[in-house]
């Protein structure tokens, strides 16, 4: 059974747009998951610990036959893989995975919250999400994406950086 998921990915250290479409690559050889479609990138300033360097953000829409916990696990490596090191809480970081939907699942359990418990906070994982998929439910809050965005508070900036292109 396949899953649509969507995932989203920001980077603010090194070259972070090259470490978006590294991660991207990464998802693409996971295990019983393809890529479906990614969007934008945008350039995002920072939330909660505003003293660093600007992220890029984007949201990677997958088709997955993993379990939410396998898939998890996955993403979480893909991460170290990467060079993640988890010093300081919402710090600066060369990758960051997280599961935004996964389906119509609602899940919350240690170490895995789907939906992603803020993804409705925040307009750096909106602005993305409705670019590929505005009219993705939000399963607890019953409202599509772009209802979302609509009426979202958060004034933090999201600009456009650039369109996706493979490779």
């Amino acid at each position: 059974m396949h899953h649509e998921v969507f995932v989203g990915i920001g980077s603010n250290v090194g070259s972070p747009a090259a470490q978006v479409r590294d991660a991207v690559g990464r998802l693409a050889r996971l295990p019983g998951t393809a890529v479906v479609r990614v969007s934008s990138l945008y350039r995002t300033e920072p939330v909660g610990r505003e003293e660093q360097d600007w992220f890029v953000n984007a949201v990677a829409q997958l088709e997955s036959s993993l379990p939410p916990r396998q898939l998890m696990g996955e993403l979480l490596a893909v991460e170290e893989e990467m060079g993640r090191m988890r010093t300081t809480p919402g710090g600066p970081r060369v990758i960051d995975l997280d599961i935004l939907l996964f389906g119509d699942l609602v899940m919350d359990e240690a170490g895995l919250r789907i939906p992603h418990p803020r993804l409705h906070e925040r307009r750096f994982v909106l602005v993305p999400l409705c670019e590929v998929a505005p009219h993705a439910l939000h399963p607890v809050l019953k409202k599509e994406t772009r209802e979302l965005l609509a009426e979202l508070k958060d004034t933090k900036c999201v600009e456009f950086l650039e369109p996706w292109r493979d490779g």
